[in-house]
């Protein structure tokens, strides 16, 4: 089986992508789309992105994570595709190990390993609506798939995005899943990353506040995002001494933005 790591960087962040790519390595081929804000970012390109035929580099104008996420899919050809950004970090025995958990696992289509972010993942092999049950959140470098799913990130979910800044993985397994696709949580590490976990800036972010409310609602429709964000206003009022009233307003406000 062949592997394709999709990197997705913006802008100057181009120049990171170097520190992502291993040297060549048998069936691991790399894709990288770069958007750019302005053509003079396409001058930063590093001469070390060309001149390797494991190397494709894209190039798409424009803000929005998942529109670049989307065109690194369109120039996949891997059998197995891992979504990256410009500050995850791998080892060739990591990325064998993901070729060799997909050979073992056929009848997989999604597979998430874990990443060094500080939150919870299962303990044991587990079929990803358990472990979401359980309390696990997907975050994107996390996430691997078979080619010719057919599957596509929202644009209206993601950094970069209008109004919603996050809840892009969240919605793209959702769909996943309403295509009956398999999806399984894999306790094997495979990736570090510098970021951190998005909800760590909650209390501090009006426009993410608003996109945990529009994604409690592509999750679980209207009426249990309602109750979703009356129990985690409450929730930040008990353990985070928040003010609930302007906290609930904008996980609300998110709700009906999908509408």
């Amino acid at each position: 089986m062949t592997l394709d790591v999709l990197i997705c960087t913006i802008d100057q962040g181009i120049l990171h992508v170097p520190e992502v790519i291993l040297p060549p390595h048998e069936g691991v081929q790399w894709v990288v789309s770069m958007q750019y804000t302005d053509d003079q970012y396409k001058n930063l390109i590093p001469n070390e992105l060309s001149g390797r035929e494991d190397i494709t580099l894209t190039c798409i104008e424009g803000k929005g994570l998942c529109r670049n996420r989307n065109n690194a899919l369109l120039h996949a050809h891997g059998d197995i595709l891992i979504i990256a950004d410009d500050d995850c970090r791998y080892t060739a025995e990591a990325l064998d190990m993901v070729i060799r958990t997909y050979e073992l696992n056929p009848s997989a289509d999604i597979i998430l390993f874990q990443s060094n972010l500080q939150k919870y993942f299962p303990e044991q092999p587990t079929l990803y609506h358990k472990a979401f049950l359980d309390g696990y959140y997907p975050s994107s470098v996390e996430m691997t798939m078979r080619k010719g799913l057919g599957l596509r990130f929202d644009e209206r979910f993601g950094l970069g995005a209008e109004r919603l800044s996050a809840g892009e993985e969240s919605v793209f397994l959702k769909d996943a899943e309403n295509a009956q696709y398999i999806i399984v949580c894999i306790p094997k590490r495979m990736v570090t990353t510098q970021r951190s976990y998005v909800t760590d800036n909650l209390l501090n972010d009006k426009q993410l506040q608003r996109t945990k409310g529009a994604t409690f609602r592509y999750l679980f429709g209207t009426f249990e995002a309602i109750w979703r964000c009356i129990r985690e206003a409450g929730y930040h009022t008990v353990h985070s001494h928040a003010n609930p009233i302007p906290l609930l307003y904008n996980l609300l406000r998110g709700i009906w933005i999908l509408q």
